[in-house]
């Protein structure tokens, strides 16, 4: 038997309700995130940022890594909530043939948004704990994986060693060397005196009539390079940093006899 018009409007307004309600349904995950969704975005975010960090110059330590590319303290998590970094293991030494690892735990705090104005996004509170394994190779920023957290504390976070470098008086130091004492083996055995750490690198040289002397700390690519003229005069020759770096010609008195470049 055929519908009766006013049954069939009843129908259609039904269906019509139906899908208007379907789109409605879809859009409140869209607009309505959870928050613990957000709050593991953001701890990705900061593995991420840590991770781009890379070594491009010297040889750091790992402590040296932990100490400057783990946050200590509450930092954002690229507008996710508040992060707060545990460092939980480190090992290993960025080098030509050697990586460094370090284990990060990344908590992840989100409060609960209400939308104020047009296109602004409302979502719910949340908050996430993620563990990551970052691997360092040479040059280039961390390989990231997801492991599993471990519920221990977190083991104090490292002290770095203390890098030596050369400061204005060491430099005068080796220049009053150069300037009052004759002779190569003499010259040499006062760098040795002024300068006895098993750090410090001495290389001398006579060449064409002038003495030429480079006291460096190889591991910081430091290095003073001073030449007196057969007049006395004191020079301070340039050289590319570049030089100082491992395999190159190191801080030796190359460096101004036999340049490499």
């Amino acid at each position: 038997m055929p519908l009766r018009p006013r049954h069939r409007a009843r129908i259609t307004g039904a269906a019509i309700a139906l899908l208007l309600a379907a789109p409605l349904v879809g859009c409140s995950s869209l607009f309505f995130p959870e928050g613990d969704d957000l709050a593991r975005r953001g701890a990705e975010s900061v593995a991420a940022q840590i991770g781009s960090h890379s070594d491009n110059t010297a040889e750091l330590t790992v402590e040296d890594m932990v100490t400057w590319w783990i946050p200590d303290g509450e930092v954002s998590s690229g507008g996710y909530g508040v992060a707060t970094v545990d460092a939980l293991a480190w090992s290993g030494q960025i080098g030509p043939e050697s990586e460094a690892t370090i284990d990060v735990r990344i908590r992840v705090v989100v409060e609960a948004h209400s939308a104020a104005t047009f296109g602004d996004r409302s979502h719910s509170a949340g908050d996430a704990t993620v563990c990551y394994r970052l691997v360092w190779p040479r040059y280039y920023e961390a390989k990231r994986s997801e492991i599993s957290c471990p519920d221990t504390a977190a083991p104090p976070r490292p002290e770095p060693p203390v890098h030596p470098e050369f400061s204005a008086e060491d430099t005068a130091r080796v220049d009053g060397i150069l300037a009052s004492v004759d002779g190569l083996e003499a010259i040499e055995t006062a760098l040795h005196e002024a300068f006895p750490e098993d750090y410090v690198s001495i290389d001398t040289d006579l060449w064409n009539g002038e003495t030429v002397v480079a006291v460096g700390i190889p591991t910081e690519r430091e290095c003073i390079l001073v030449v007196r003229e057969a007049s006395g005069e004191l020079l301070h020759p340039s050289y590319r940093r570049i030089s100082l770096e491992p395999g190159e010609t190191g801080c030796a008195t190359d460096l101004y006899t036999n340049p490499p470049f």
